[in-house]
């Protein structure tokens, strides 16, 4: 399988979560709009490890892939939720 499919797959796998607990996207099991700003945050902080983890190692389109699906999560996220500190705030993710 191809490495850039892999990666790409597995951002957009995320990016489709995290637009879910942002109220953005039905629920592809309930079909239903729902809001979950733990989650969310969760989804956002996951890629920001997976970021810092991968720099130096991704290509180009996936670096910015990557970027830009934090960012626009982030921006979905502060616009549903109006609160730039709980993105900044550390979570237990243990």
């Amino acid at each position: 399988m191809n490495d850039v499919l892999t990666f790409i797959t597995i951002v957009q796998i995320y990016q489709v979560e995290g637009m879910v607990a942002l109220g953005k996207m039905k629920h592809p099991v309930t079909n239903e709009f729902m809001k979950n700003q733990d989650h969310a945050r969760y989804v956002i902080e996951m890629l920001t490890i997976l970021q810092d983890k991968t720099k130096g190692n991704l290509n180009i389109d996936e670096a910015r892939i990557l970027e830009q699906t934090i960012s626009t999560l982030k921006l979905n996220f502060v616009d549903e939720f109006g609160n730039t500190d709980a993105l900044t705030s550390p979570t237990n993710l243990a």
